[in-house]
């Protein structure tokens, strides 16, 4: 069974009201502080600053971040610790943010020691996890990932934009869109599933509009999924239309507490309506919303079809396949040529769609 198929059918369980990592599960917030519970930091009272590291564990250093693992997670730690030492400097630049500090950062031998050395209960799904105020990033070592084809540096490069996307804002809520859409896009996780997630919802005509976004994510785990792949699409559309000081200046504004609208139109020079017509108008325009209409379960609905069907019927039916498969290979270069580039060939995975509660733990 393809990817796609497994898309649509996981898509239409939840349609249905299925239990899965997006039903509630999406629904139920992790047992992050709030804002009255930052104030009153148990950790403060105790004089700590980070988790103490469990038994025999080792750090490696460098002088913006502390990767603490476990000694037979040493090859992979290296890895993640070279990894960073490019990554965090190139965001921050990108964002025109500052580091602000040293991010430590906890890759966890068992689900044990993921779930305590953490300040809050993380979800049971979670593939790794940001505070930002205190700096703190919590990974599952590959012992805990099977099957997973996402690469952990992946998963850290979102949690690093989370930290730095919460220390710009100094303790003020950062939008969810923004934390969202940054992280995926800085970490290379504009995808073809978050392809087929907009034709979705371009063929349902269900996409956001930029009012709507802003104000948070449904809480329908189908439209929650919509918010994150648009997120993305907003962030990557910003970028290519408006050129790379679009997003540091939103997030800039947005910081120092400026309205949504006053801070599109600083960013773009153009009014939230207008960038709201551009944005959606373009998508609309790349021809994606074939897609859904070419997807394996048509594919293989048709093939059930041909076998009771034979000479002009199977030859018509055969090139009108043809031809909607052309639509779709059309409709992802139209989308791609409105990126503005294509995704490189690693960007292709099937990554498990970040999580986020709207307090202080940012999870993927």
């Amino acid at each position: 069974m393809s990817t796609l198929l497994r898309s649509l059918l996981l898509t239409l369980s939840l349609a249905l009201g299925g239990a899965s990592a997006l039903g509630q599960d999406e629904l139920e917030r992790p047992a992050g502080p709030s804002m009255s519970e930052e104030k009153v930091d148990p950790w403060a009272l105790q004089g700590q600053d980070r988790p103490a590291l469990p038994e025999g564990w080792q750090t490696l250093e460098s002088s913006s971040l502390r990767l603490h693992h476990d000694p037979a997670d040493r090859g992979v730690a290296l890895l993640l610790a070279r990894h960073a030492a490019r990554s965090l400097p190139d965001f921050a630049d990108r964002l025109q943010v500052p580091t602000g500090g040293v991010i430590d950062v906890y890759l966890a031998r068992s689900q044990e020691q993921f779930r305590d050395l953490q300040p809050g209960e993380p979800p049971h799904w979670a593939d790794g996890t940001a505070w930002p105020l205190r700096g703190l990033v919590f990974l599952r070592s590959p012992e805990l990932r099977p099957g997973n084809d996402e690469p952990l540096t992946t998963v850290l490069d979102h949690e690093i934009v989370h930290v730095l996307l919460g220390r710009a804002f100094q303790g003020r809520p950062v939008p969810r869109w923004l934390q969202e859409g940054v992280a995926q896009v800085y970490a290379r996780q504009y995808t073809a599933e978050t392809t087929r997630t907009l034709a979705s919802g371009l063929l349902g005509r269900e996409l956001m509009g930029l009012e709507d976004l802003a104000t948070g994510f449904p809480a329908d785990p189908v439209r929650a999924r919509l918010a994150y792949a648009q997120s993305a699409d907003l962030v990557a559309w910003m970028q290519n239309e408006h050129g790379p000081d679009a997003v540091p200046t939103l997030v800039r504004e947005l910081a120092r507490g400026a309205g949504f609208g006053a801070a599109v139109h600083t960013a773009t020079g153009q009014r939230l309506s207008q960038v709201d017509a551009a944005w959606r108008g373009r998508l609309q325009d790349s021809g994606l919303a074939w897609t859904p209409l070419v997807s394996d379960t048509v594919i293989l609905s048709g093939a059930a079809g041909l076998l009771l069907v034979g000479g002009m019927g199977v030859r018509r039916r055969t090139r009108r396949r043809l031809e909607e498969m052309e639509a779709e290979e059309q409709a992802r270069d139209a989308l791609a040529r409105a990126l503005g580039e294509a995704p490189e060939p690693q960007w292709w995975v099937h990554p498990q769609p970040p999580r986020a509660d709207e307090g202080r733990a940012w999870v993927h």
